[in-house]
């Protein structure tokens, strides 16, 4: 029959189910012909069965019993014959499938895992498309009440996907979950630690997923594997985008249409400056990777990991093993969520200062953003003594006379971020207790820079002279 005829047999189906069931029963005989002949040739491209399994699917109410019967051919035919078929097709069963689950024709069980098992199909359409049926399904599921017994069953088979062989199938199913996790789907303790156990996985591509994911799980995820795939992309894009590049682009458009128009007068072009100068100072909302928005919520994925300290000391044991094959990028990875672990729970793992020693050079790659990470390693339970070392490694090869000034200043704000967190680091272990004088060396040597010609230099050591009051030594004037 031609898809305008089946178009108008299933408006009547639908209503009037008892006055056209011998109709219904005709196409539902060719249905199964067809099923048939397409178990035998998968590939084949069968646009009859295409059209078919789109009138079974919305007719599968009106016929509650063939209903039920047709969705089990849709899910035997994905889930036998799913990565073989014809690319069409399976877009066609596949959307017929997530039709028959909204009306009551298949369950949420059944339906998941076939869907699953096709994110790893290389159809970039179709696991968009698998992707967002799967979230709409499980949000429909939780809308009148949440039931336990399906979540739990679910998440079981997920979690299971997820610790799975094929890195592929790996990246979309952590990528499906942090998304879920997102929208406040799946938003509970085990869904946030079963992410953040996949950080442990092999794969170097899906321990970053996991542990941007647990830096900040309110961030949409990126590198899921479909977007970079295909595109050429990589996970390695800058995460400081401030969200101030549309407001910048409509400023600068507005000026240059201002400036093509013919008549120009001084009224005009303040009214146009002002508008821009408003758009660009627009105030933006605070990321929520910020520290004061994670404080602000209890719920992020970082405050749900179970034993923080003995997942913390697991990663740092994973760091230390696998190094030598993962990018320099993918360590600096592990390392910031190491060092947040320890900041945000105020953990104690003292090897992890040694490792970081290795990179305090001013030509090490990225130093700032070690610096940083070590800096936020520390808190007021870490002994002193642990950090000592490096502020004297920081003060020797950062703060010298024979650096540049950039270095100077980095190295002296680096010094006051550390004796900020613990104040005790910054004395010298070869005096005595008693001699201040001999404790207060070094921190007199670094306030001197506050005199020095490079404003940058001057400033940051200025910041020192702060430290220096804290401890009630009298520096240099």
């Amino acid at each position: 029959m031609p898809s305008t005829g089946l178009q108008e047999l299933q408006s009547s189906c639908r209503r009037d189910p008892d006055s056209y069931r011998t109709e219904f029963l005709t196409q539902y005989g060719q249905f199964q012909a067809l099923v048939a002949s397409t178990e035998l040739r998968p590939s084949m491209e069968s646009k009859q069965l295409e059209n078919l399994s789109s009138f079974m699917a919305h007719v599968s109410s009106a016929y509650p019993v063939e209903g039920r019967k047709v969705a089990e051919y849709h899910i035997r035919l994905l889930k036998e014959y799913g990565a073989s078929m014809h690319h069409d097709l399976r877009r066609s069963l596949v959307k017929s499938t997530t039709i028959m689950y909204r009306k009551d024709a298949i369950s949420i069980e059944s339906m998941v895992p076939v869907l699953f098992q096709l994110l790893s199909v290389r159809d970039k359409e179709l696991r968009k498309s698998i992707s967002a049926s799967i979230i709409s399904s499980l949000q429909h599921a939780n809308r009148k009440h949440r039931n336990e017994a399906v979540v739990k069953s679910l998440q079981k088979f997920m979690y299971k996907t997820i610790e799975g062989a094929d890195v592929a199938l790996v990246k979309r199913s952590v990528g499906l979950s942090i998304e879920l996790f997102r929208r406040q789907i799946w938003c509970d303790e085990k869904t946030a630690n079963v992410i953040g156990s996949a950080v442990f996985h092999p794969s170097p591509e899906v321990m970053i997923i996991a542990a941007r994911f647990v830096l900040d799980s309110e961030q949409k995820p990126r590198g899921d594997g479909d977007e970079n795939e295909d595109e050429g992309g990589s996970d390695d894009e800058s995460d400081n985008d401030t969200g101030d590049g549309s407001s910048s682009k409509r400023a600068k458009e507005m000026w240059k249409t201002y400036n093509l128009t013919g008549k120009k007068n001084a009224r005009k072009s303040a009214r146009v400056q002002k508008a821009m100068k408003k758009m660009m100072t627009k105030k933006r909302k605070p990321s929520s990777g910020s520290a004061n928005a994670m404080k602000a919520n209890p719920f992020s994925a970082i405050m749900l990991i179970n034993n923080p300290q003995e997942y913390t000391e697991r990663l740092f044991s994973d760091l230390q093993t696998r190094k030598k094959n993962i990018s320099f990028d993918a360590k600096l990875t592990m390392i910031n969520l190491i060092t947040r672990m320890i900041s945000v729970h105020e953990l104690l793992v003292l090897n992890l200062y040694p490792l970081l020693q290795r990179y305090l050079q001013p030509h090490q790659e990225r130093v700032t953003v070690i610096l940083a990470y070590l800096a936020q390693a520390c808190h007021s339970l870490v002994p002193p003594d642990a950090v000592q070392p490096m502020v004297k490694t920081i003060a020797d090869t950062f703060v010298t006379d024979r650096c540049s000034e950039e270095t100077i200043a980095v190295g002296l704000n680096s010094i006051r971020e550390i004796c900020a967190r613990v104040p005790l680091a910054i004395e010298d272990e070869s005096v005595a207790e008693s001699d201040v004088e001999g404790r207060a060396a070094l921190l007199r040597d670094l306030v001197a820079y506050k005199s020095h010609r490079d404003k940058g230099v001057s400033m940051a050591a200025r910041y020192a002279n702060e430290t220096a009051l804290f401890y009630s030594i009298p520096v240099i004037a």
